[in-house]
């Protein structure tokens, strides 16, 4: 398929790229992108650029001044459930300063409402448009929707803001007037898919995944065109090569991960569990405009009683077979590939560049999908494009983006269900102690399966791309496998009882910087309650992050000391942006307690059952979450006169 087909203006020269916003309407949408995130004074996408560095150029709010920074305004998000997205910030056409954002989904149809903020006096914004999808809304993805009805955020270009929907709807809106452009129906409910983002704006391409590896939903990747919302390209993560675009040149630098002409989507997998296989797409996308390449991760293997993954193609679990540990699975035969894989794929048609499998053969809920940060660094006395991926299961990743090789793997929380990752054949050495198998045996493991980090997340300054901040969850489980019974999709399909605790009483968060080639610890900052939000790190020297206990900080980025802090009006699982307008530097962040750490207090559950959410009530009562009001709301800051 040929980008001309698309229109994915293949022709961009170097002279366009750094043109006025007057001729953006000549540039592909990505480029508009790329051109807003060079003004230091807009917050232009989810992760402020593509890239997803969450760096801010802006230093007029600094260390020095910090404390000068009071609240100005909030606006409520029409919604109790958590918000773990951001506003952007951009400028139309005639120079209006815009803020969009979107809400989670606490009950149809008031789900997934979009606001409109005219910025023009940044004080006092004014909504000048709102909506909301009324029509064929789909009920039945509240209960579907694993973990928690959140919403992370959605996009701007080519004059539309493009979100989507819990209930699977893509949906291109006039960013003046509200007015729907185009609504496509991309993910399914009663398959097991809910969409809890975001989308992702490559070329002229919106990028969309879903979740539901919880409900046996199989994972796939569409490409949609952003002008009338017609499928340009789909990508599954499980069965034939074919179905998942791979290509006799995928994985070329690297065939230990996974080689064109095994349909390893189908063969890792017993009889047919390919297609309830998970691997679902569920969170962030990044893209280099350079390579025209996509990386975004896949989530577990569907249920969570591995023994009833095990098998031979065509051949039915056998508990024998999964009882016949490998200490470090080198055989691949049970890998469920490609769950919980870190994707590079070409952008125009969807062809997978490489493949690397993290966690092959799952027994932990350890989903990749936590995004993949595009930096540069001198790795080993070479400058490489490198990818940086803090995975749940307790690994940072650093691989060459160009061709998928594997460049480090260190540890960042404890983590005992593996002892290292080995970086010729990149495949994590496994614990026995700490590997569920059988069911109804109760077997130990850190990280828990909320992660070491969950979705919330890292930011890194591209000016020292070996360096990140990130919130990190520091917990453990107790996991015991179920006879499955039934293979329905669309039906909760977990099969696991999970208790999680902390794993030192009292800290459950840790922020922290950390370098990713040394694996070394920089600073850190505990806190009784998780860290669920993500961070922002600005050229004033300061980082930004909020605690589930509503606390929202500056640090110091080079002493971790905490310089500022408010209490806000509920938890904060969303991630802080900052952006300027007349000469004056504002900082945004949604609050609203929620997610899956969150999913106890806001769908009112029994805290009394340590089982309840797939472990999350043990969490949430340990650490207090029950006490947390909720509400979602956009609060933001200034330095006071």
């Amino acid at each position: 398929m040929k980008f001309e087909k698309l229109g994915l203006g293949i022709g961009l020269t170097a002279a366009l790229l750094l043109a006025p916003v007057s001729v953006m309407a000549d540039q592909s949408a990505s480029a508009e992108i790329d051109e807003r995130a060079k003004d230091p004074d807009l917050w232009p996408a989810p992760g402020r650029d593509n890239q997803l560095t969450r760096h801010s150029p802006l230093k007029d709010i600094n260390t020095e001044n910090v404390g000068k920074l009071g609240m100005i305004w909030a606006q409520s998000m029409n919604s109790l459930r958590g918000q773990e997205g951001q506003p952007i910030v951009i400028k139309l056409e005639d120079g209006t300063p815009m803020m969009y954002f979107v809400s989670g989904c606490p009950s149809m149809p008031l789900c997934n409402v979009v606001q409109a903020l005219d910025l023009t006096d940044p004080d006092n914004p004014k909504q000048i448009w709102n909506y909301v999808k009324k029509t064929d809304r789909d009920e039945s993805a509240i209960p579907r929707a694993c973990c928690d009805t959140v919403n992370r955020g959605l996009n701007y270009a080519k004059g539309k803001v493009v979100f989507h929907t819990l209930d699977g709807f893509v949906i291109a809106l006039d960013g003046k007037t509200g007015k729907e452009i185009w609504t496509v129906k991309h993910a399914y409910p009663e398959h097991g898919e809910t969409h809890t983002g975001p989308t992702m704006i490559a070329e002229n391409l919106v990028l969309a995944g879903f979740g539901g590896d919880e409900f046996a939903a199989r994972g796939r990747i569409t490409a949609y065109n952003i002008e009338d919302g017609s499928e340009v390209w789909s990508c599954h993560s499980t069965g034939s090569d074919k179905d998942v675009c791979l290509t006799a040149d995928t994985n070329k630098a690297n065939p230990h991960y996974g080689s064109y002409g095994k349909d390893l989507g189908v063969v890792t997998y017993p009889k047919d569990e390919w297609k309830i296989g998970g691997g679902s797409p569920w969170a962030w996308f990044s893209y280099d405009p350079e390579l025209k390449m996509i990386y975004y991760s896949t989530g577990n293997p569907g249920h969570w009683s591995p023994g009833l993954r095990c098998g031979l193609e065509g051949e039915d679990h056998t508990h024998e077979k999964c009882n016949e540990f490998d200490p470090d699975l080198t055989s691949g035969k049970f890998d469920n590939k490609w769950s919980m894989t870190i994707f590079g794929r070409k952008v125009d048609t969807g062809e997978a560049v490489f493949a690397y499998q993290m966690t092959p053969f799952d027994q932990w809920d350890y989903d990749g999908v936590n995004e993949n940060i595009l930096v540069n660094m001198e790795v080993d006395g070479k400058d490489r494009k490198t990818l940086v991926h803090f995975d749940r299961n307790g690994f940072a990743y650093v691989l060459d983006r160009v061709d998928g090789t594997l460049l480090r793997a260190n540890k960042f929380v404890t983590v005992d269900w593996a002892e290292k990752v080995d970086l010729k054949t990149g495949r994590p050495i496994k614990v026995k102690e700490h590997s569920p198998f059988d069911i109804g045996v109760n077997t130990s493991a850190c990280p828990s399966a909320m992660g070491g980090k969950d979705q919330q997340p890292c930011a890194i300054d591209p000016k020292e791309g070996n360096i990140a901040y990130c919130p990190t969850n520091n917990w453990c489980m107790e996991d015991e496998p179920q006879e499955r019974t039934h293979t329905q999709q669309g039906t909760v399909y977990v099969f696991a009882n999970v208790y999680m605790y902390p794993e030192k009483p009292g800290v459950t968060g840790k922020f922290k910087k950390f370098d990713v080639l040394t694996g070394k610890t920089l600073w850190e900052i505990p806190d009784p309650y998780p860290n669920w939000g993500g961070a922002a790190v600005t050229d004033g020297g300061l980082v930004f992050y909020g605690s589930l206990g509503g606390d929202f900080r500056a640090v110091d980025r080079k002493t971790g000391k905490v310089l500022w802090s408010r209490k806000l009006g509920s938890g904060i699982i969303g991630n802080p942006i900052t952006y300027k307008i007349d000469g004056k530097q504002y900082v945004s962040v949604h609050s609203g307690i929620g997610g899956w750490i969150g999913l106890p207090v806001t769908a009112g559950l029994d805290m009394s059952d340590k089982f309840g959410a797939i472990g999350a009530t043990a969490m949430a009562k340990a650490t207090g979450l029950s006490n947390i009001p909720q509400g979602g709301t956009v609060t933001t800051f200034r330095l006071l006169d």
